[in-house]
């Protein structure tokens, strides 16, 4: 339940709009942007050129040589960036992929007029233990989107983590409007454990048994669930 897999896969594959950059008739504007476009994209690849540098050159000197040209063309393209949603989320991917969760934040966290920007910087603030900005990004992406039903689970394994549990039990019972997993079914069931509601805990997983009867972990739940009823 800690990471959201293939989240950023299903995201691309859905419709949104066509981002912020308009074009007019002029023929130089459209001219004088595909220039833009081009240099942007060769310095993206600068910029990607330099990150290598910086990650294998052991030289002192070289590295901060290198990091101050990197930081001049990053910040240059950032500012590119803010002009296109959908450029701008290629990037913060990009990092997202790479595991480098802050630099995917930073990037993110500059749109907040995308889905997947927000939902982004929401997961990317998750996975750095930033719960507060966490919760922030994943409440707006449901405000956005209400049926995107992935920030429930994002923003419920936040709520879950900082001690939330009736708010994470919303978010959990939310996502499984959506989706009934294995995962769903023990992640909310565990939310019923730990707040001490053995008995919402032992229908959900009896209800789960019978959907994954070879489930090791849905098995072992339910006996501690029992244990705990026959105890009390």
């Amino acid at each position: 339940m800690k990471k959201i897999i293939g989240v950023f896969i299903l995201l691309t594959s859905l419709a949104y709009g066509e981002g912020f950059l308009f074009f007019g008739n002029n023929s130089k504007e459209r001219e004088k942007l595909e220039i833009q476009k081009q240099e942007m994209a060769l310095r993206w690849e600068k910029i990607k050129e330099l990150d290598k540098k910086i990650a294998f050159d052991k030289d002192k000197e070289n590295l901060e040589k290198n990091y101050k040209e990197y930081k001049k063309e990053f910040d240059i393209y950032m500012e590119y960036l803010k002009q296109d949603s959908e450029e701008l989320f290629k990037v913060g991917d990009y990092y997202f992929r790479d595991g480098r969760y802050e630099k995917a934040y930073e990037v993110f966290s500059q749109d907040s007029t995308n889905l997947k920007n927000v939902f982004g910087a929401a997961t990317t603030a998750r996975f750095l233990n930033e719960y507060d900005s966490s919760l922030k990004f994943y409440t707006q992406a449901i405000d956005m989107v209400p049926n995107f039903y992935e920030s429930y689970l994002g923003r419920g394994i936040v709520n879950r983590n900082i001690g939330n549990y009736p708010e994470a039990i919303n978010d959990f019972k939310k996502y499984m409007e959506y989706v009934k997993s294995e995962s769903s079914y023990t992640g909310l069931a565990d939310l019923y454990m730990v707040t001490k509601n053995y008995e919402e805990a032992k229908k959900l997983l009896e209800v789960a048994r019978n959907r994954y009867p070879n489930s090791k972990i849905i098995k072992d739940m339910l006996i501690r669930t029992y244990a705990e009823l026959k105890n009390n």
